[in-house]
């Protein structure tokens, strides 16, 4: 196996950066879908409980 040279070494480590943080991105994205159904979900038992009066 040939060793890497400098500039090949830069170019593979930015396209494991670039994917790490797309993964990163991606995390966030499916968490802040999760809040948001958590929170319309909560909009909806509370808009429930006030039309059954409790």
């Amino acid at each position: 196996m040939a060793k890497e040279t400098r500039e090949e070494r830069r170019d593979r480590q930015q396209v494991e950066v670039e994917k790490s943080q797309r993964g990163l991105r991606d995390s966030v994205k499916k968490t802040q879908d999760l809040l948001d159904e958590a929170d319309e979900m909560m909009r909806r038992h509370r808009r429930e409980c006030e039309e059954e009066g409790d």
